[in-house]
Parts: structure tokens; sequence; C-alpha cells
């Protein structure tokens, strides 16, 4: 059996080794005796959600994030029916501006998103860091570590949250109690990383819904170490 799995905008939004989400989720994936089938798809070509099994779109400069939103705003409405339908998309960086309103670009002018979300975003030109120890909303006793490398801001994320945090900022640059998007099957948040292969509790929760039936709980016995090692620094 093949898992189908659509890299979107790989040659525009790919920044901070985030396409490292995608090395590792592959690399579980044929454990489980599936094999990843990565499509790349950007601007001009023709989308069709329902062809894929997991869609990842990673981080990039505004510039390019302005392109790829002309590029996928009329397609809002098959975005939102694949999300309902449950298949799978897992977001980083400023591409979660992509997926609410609407967001104001590097450039000033107001870029159409496709409104999965009420939020809007905004490109503020300041870089914000930050540490994040969070915990997934499926997982609330077990801790995570990401790390938030910004330029954008979104306003308004009031519900369908991903992540609960304990330490560091949500989708504000302050301290907030929440950070991401978790709606459906749809995984969205600033935490980079990559991610997926610093936190295992994460990755398995995506692959469990990503390969279903076939789904077995992989080895994750160093990135659990290398986890526990980073926590230990925040007193966990």
């Amino acid at each position: 059996m093949s898992a189908n799995i659509l890299w979107l905008y790989d040659d525009l939004l790919d920044l901070y080794g985030d396409s490292g989400n995608l090395l590792i989720l592959c690399n579980r994936l044929k454990k489980m005796g599936l094999e990843p089938k990565v499509s790349r798809l950007s601007l001009g070509d023709t989308l069709d959600f329902n062809l894929y099994d997991l869609i990842y779109i990673g981080p990039g400069k505004a510039k390019n994030l302005a392109k790829a939103s002309e590029h996928l705003a009329p397609y809002a409405g098959r975005m939102k029916e694949a999300v309902e339908s449950g298949r799978v998309f897992f977001v980083t960086g400023n591409a979660r501006l992509l997926f609410g309103k609407n967001f104001i670009g590097w450039d000033g002018n107001t870029y159409p998103g496709v409104g999965l979300f009420d939020y809007t975003g905004r490109e503020t030109g300041n870089v914000f860091i930050s540490d994040v120890v969070a915990s997934p909303v499926f997982a609330p006793d077990t801790p995570g570590y990401g790390f938030i490398n910004r330029t954008a801001h979104i306003d308004g994320n009031n519900g369908d949250w991903l992540f609960t945090l304990r330490s560091g900022v949500g989708d504000n640059e302050t301290e907030t109690e929440h950070e991401g998007n978790l709606l459906h099957n749809f995984f969205g948040t600033w935490q980079l990383g990559p991610v997926l292969v610093k936190n295992p509790h994460l990755l398995c929760e995506v692959l469990r819904r990503v390969a279903g039936d076939q789904y077995r709980d992989p080895d994750n016995t160093l990135e659990q170490k290398a986890l526990d090692l980073t926590l230990e620094e925040f007193g966990l």
C-alpha cells in the first residue's frame, strides 16, 4: 500500500529545515509497510486535495507567501471540503496565515486566506523568537518542545487550538495559553524544529491519522530521550 503525500509550494515555502517533518513521516510510514509517494506542486499547478492522504506546507519568505496566497485562494471551497472530510494537513510557521480570513503582507497589501479559521494575520517586519513548552490537546499531560521564529502575527485565533502552553508564547507576542490549530485532521503551528522530529507524541498522532488501520507504534526511543533532555532544561 502507498501513502500519497503532497508537498505544496516546496519551491517557495521551505525554511528552517522544516522539510525534516516530511523526512521523518516518510521514514516511519515505510516501517509500517506503507510506501510514501511525495508529489510536489506549486504556482500554476491544478490542486486536487482528495488525491492525497497528507498535505504538507512549510514556512517561507514573506514575498513567497503572498504568491502562494494568490494561487491557493481560488481553492478555498475545495480546501474546506477536504478538511471537513478528514484529509490530513500539517502546516508550520507563517504558512498558517494562508488559512485565516486574510493577512497583510510584506508590502502592506492585503492577501486572501482560504477562511478555514476566523483569524487574520499581518507581517510586522520584526523578528520574534521564543522557546515553547506545550502539550497538545489530545495528550494534555504530555509536554513537548518547539521553537518559534517569525515576523508575522496572528490576531483572533479564538478556538480549535492545538497546544496548551506551559511556558513561552502562543499566537501573540505575550504569554498566552494556546498556540496553533487542530480542526478535524488539520494541524497548524508556529513551532519549528522540525517539530515532528522533536516531539514523538505529536509525530505518532499525525502518523495515526495518516496510516489508519496500518498504523503501528514506531520506535521513537532516541527521539524521546532527546526530548526528555530538552525538557529537563525547563525544569520538567
